[in-house]
């Protein structure tokens, strides 16, 4: 079975413990950790996911989906987000993430995302849809 590279980027270091215990529940080894967002590091380390925490960047997060969706045109981008908007979610994808993960989820829940995203190259977090519908009524 072939090593499954998996990158931590921007995520907070209380997040780092959970996402690992996800990547690692869903055949990934242990993932390489980065406390910022690099297109040009992300690219040399060629990992086949990256989760990366784009809530509070100072640069606009979907410029750099796209750049890293560039550099990195079969990896799996996965965000990793506490905005739980549906049109937040959609332009993430429209930007090149495949997964859409909430930051009120549990280990279970990221594992079971990480491996929709995976399986069928798309996935967004219920809680998106969810975090919507609340804010209708």
């Amino acid at each position: 079975m072939p090593i499954l590279r998996s990158y931590l980027a921007g995520n907070r270091a209380a997040s780092i413990p959970l996402l690992t215990a996800a990547l690692l529940s869903s055949g990934f080894e242990s993932p390489a950790v980065a406390e910022r967002i690099n297109v040009t590091e992300l690219g040399l380390a060629a990992p086949h996911i990256v989760v990366l925490d784009v809530d509070d960047l100072d640069v606009d997060p979907f410029e750099l989906l796209r750049m890293i969706r560039f550099v990195l045109p079969l990896c799996v981008i996965a965000v990793y987000s506490g905005t739980l908007e549906q049109r937040w979610a959609l332009t993430c994808h429209l930007a090149g993430a495949n997964c859409l993960l909430s930051k009120t989820s549990n280990e279970e829940q990221i594992t079971a995302g990480l491996r929709q995203g995976l399986a069928s190259g798309c996935f967004t977090d219920s809680s998106f849809l969810a975090a919507q519908i609340g804010s209708l009524r």
